[in-house]
């Protein structure tokens, strides 16, 4: 919905519930729901216990991973709510979990880790931070071109990492002869991890084997990434928190908690993008985070969303990410340039105020000069909040926390 036709809408709403003298806790209700949001249950897809039990070995499994030293567990750690916990994620090489891996000079990769909560819900079509895999009706958009090997977005991310050079893949001979982004490419990659699967994952595969009733030198990549895939759906599933228990189960909220609530979706503007089952649009947008790590486009540079589509308007835009169990998915932007969420908050509208030019190079300042430009149209920065406020504004973001299911 056209974000000024909702807003207005917003305004009808709220004007009508105060001349019928409605609660203040069922505007919010219902502001939250014009916005989009969503119970657990409503949301959260079916799955395979089989086929999720299969997944899991793989996602836990370093073998997916040619130089076997790299899972997708080694980014995504219940303890920093499906995320690393570090600005930027540390590849090939690492040891460790956390900061460890940072200290142990591993490839460091130009971007944050993104939670994985709610990947695979209907509607979730676009996935990383730059959208370099996106649905679009009928057809997926990716590095794979037209080859793509499935029509579910999901599936096709999880085959994004295993042929990503620094992520999973050491740069040897053989990447550098196949170094095409493209699905034929890819897949001189993808034969050789079921090879190597088949010898050092053989009961998973086997067990794949007989999910699908097909000999075990049939299973392809494919295969390990839709049990990848089916495992993300259950183990990151929505679980029903503070706010979700406020909204659709007549919970309460402290006093702070509910004015946190009330600005996010009314003075604050946060709904505006943080909006729908999740709280992200999944569109893209420009705020003016600092940049920190060589970045996508190397020498401290990203371009975001232009990268994938090549379009000049989509410059410095990334996607918005969803704020469930925000509170623990540190650090925060594309970069993991902020550490503090009250920090992240306010780089929405007030962006100048922790950024120290006197601290960066004059290419970093120009590079940043060039991203505020463009998020000075954003409405945000037509927005104050006082610290009074910005402290409720943490308590309520705090309402969306959750421990992660024991699968």
């Amino acid at each position: 919905m056209n974000l000024g036709i909702r807003s207005l809408i917003v305004f009808f709403i709220i004007f009508f519930n105060i001349s019928i003298n409605a609660s203040p806790e069922k505007l919010l209700k219902d502001a939250v729901l014009l916005n989009g949001f969503k119970s657990a249950n409503e949301i959260n897809p079916q799955t395979n216990d089989e086929l999720v039990m299969i997944g899991k070995n793989f996602f836990n499994s370093e073998n997916i991973s040619l130089n076997g030293d790299t899972s997708c567990q080694t980014c995504h750690l219940d303890k920093f709510g499906s995320a690393d916990g570090i600005p930027n994620a540390v590849g090939v090489g690492g040891v460790g979990e956390g900061a460890e891996r940072v200290k142990s000079y591993g490839a460091i990769l130009p971007r944050n880790t993104l939670p994985l909560w709610g990947r695979g819900i209907e509607n979730f079509d676009v996935l990383f931070w730059d959208g370099r895999v996106e649905k679009v009706e009928e057809y997926i958009f990716s590095q794979f071109g037209k080859d793509f090997p499935s029509n579910d977005p999901l599936i096709v991310a999880a085959h994004l990492p295993p042929v990503e050079i620094r992520e999973m893949l050491v740069e040897d001979k053989f990447i550098t002869d196949n170094k095409q982004e493209k699905l034929t490419s890819a897949e001189n990659v993808f034969s050789k991890l079921a090879d190597k699967a088949r010898l050092v994952e053989a009961e998973a595969m086997q067990k794949l084997a007989d999910f699908h009733n097909i000999n075990i030198s049939d299973v392809t990549y494919f295969h390990i990434a839709e049990s990848i895939a089916e495992f993300i759906r259950e183990k990151f599933a929505v679980q029903q928190t503070k706010f979700h228990k406020f909204v659709f189960e007549d919970g309460s909220l402290t006093e702070d908690e509910f004015k946190g609530a009330m600005l996010f979706y009314g003075k604050g503007k946060c709904a505006s993008c943080h909006s729908g089952p999740l709280l992200s649009d999944m569109q893209f947008h420009t705020v003016a985070f600092p940049q920190i790590g060589y970045g996508k486009n190397g020498f401290g540079i990203d371009y975001g969303k232009y990268n994938t589509s090549h379009n000049p308007n989509d410059l410095y835009r990334f996607r918005t990410p969803p704020l469930l169990d925000v509170e623990n998915t540190f650090s925060y932007s594309h970069s993991g340039s902020v550490a503090d969420l009250e920090e992240a908050v306010v780089y929405h509208f007030d962006p100048l105020r922790y950024f120290d030019a006197s601290e960066s190079s004059e290419l970093d300042r120009v590079e940043y000069y060039k991203r505020l430009s463009l998020a000075t149209k954003s409405e945000l920065l037509t927005v104050y909040l006082s610290k009074e406020e910005l402290d409720e504004v943490i308590s309520f973001l705090k309402t969306l926390s959750f421990n992660p299911k024991d699968i």
